[in-house]
């Protein structure tokens, strides 16, 4: 059995709702829309929690564009979550299904503090 060690992950804010158009109030379903319309892509998979969501999303037409993004809602901030693994067109949803339970990305939609660090270690690299 071959061991994989996951790719370190790195985080960017790319958006707001404020950036989107949208009230801080607004619902999940909202932002998530906001998210998709601007990214261009549908949302194929999505898990909430109460302080966060995960979203992974696919431009249509191109089953390798996977981009993976966590949504604060404290602060209404999406991130965008990088890989550093020379996949540099996007992943497919079998990738994402793998990355989600290596790399935990679930633990940041229910802790996007977290994203703070991820953040640092991006201006790091």
């Amino acid at each position: 059995m071959q061991l994989q060690v996951p790719p370190t992950l790195t985080a960017s804010p790319l958006l707001t709702l404020e950036d989107l158009g949208l009230d801080r109030n607004v619902g999940l379903d909202q932002a998530s829309r906001g998210l998709a319309e601007r990214s261009e892509a549908q949302i194929v998979r999505w898990v909430q929690f109460p302080a966060g969501a995960l979203f992974f999303t696919l431009a249509p037409e191109d089953p390798q564009s996977g981009a993976v993004y966590v949504f604060d809602r404290r602060t209404g901030v999406f991130y965008l979550i990088h890989f550093n693994d020379q996949k540099w067109g996007g992943h497919s949803l079998a990738e994402y299904e793998t990355l989600e339970r290596t790399c935990r990305l679930t633990l940041l939609a229910q802790q996007p503090r977290l994203l703070k660090r991820l953040c640092v270690l991006r201006k790091l690299a």
